[in-house]
Order: structure tokens, then sequence, then C-alpha cells
């Protein structure tokens, strides 16, 4: 089973057992604003999930204003 990281902006890397527990890890942090997701993230097949602490912020960056970002690890690297 997948389990994933998220990795904040300030260093911070902290690990979620699914991609819910991911995500409301996030908005508990960067509170009910927060916009997560972008063409291509998690929900779309992808490795990760871009997240940014507002719409004004999310909008038309190529993620370098990201707050943090929600990767997927694969089974096979959990174990190794």
């Amino acid at each position: 089973m997948d389990t994933f990281t998220i990795i904040h902006g300030h260093g911070l890397t902290e690990p979620a057992d699914t991609y819910e527990e991911a995500l409301d890890r996030v908005c508990a942090v960067y509170g009910e604003d927060c916009v997560i997701g972008h063409d291509g993230d998690i929900d779309d097949g992808g490795e990760r999930t871009l997240c940014w602490v507002d719409e004004q912020t999310a909008d038309a960056d190529d993620g370098s204003r990201a707050c943090c970002v929600i990767r997927r690890r694969h089974a096979a690297e959990v174990r190794s």
C-alpha cells in the first residue's frame, strides 16, 4: 500500500498513511483557504500534489510559491 509524505516549505517533513490524512494535515496547518491540487497531481495519477496558502498565491504559480508538497511513496520504496 502506498503512503505519503508532506514536505513543508520550511523544511519539516511528516508522514501520512493515506492521501486523505495528508490532505487533512495540510488543511490543519494552512487553514481551510489553502489550495490543494493541480493538473497531474496525485488525484490525477501523478506522484505529487502541490499546496498553496490561498488562491492568490496559487494563481498562475509554477509551484515556486507552494507552501508544501505531498509526495506519494510506493510500497516498494517504503520497504527499502
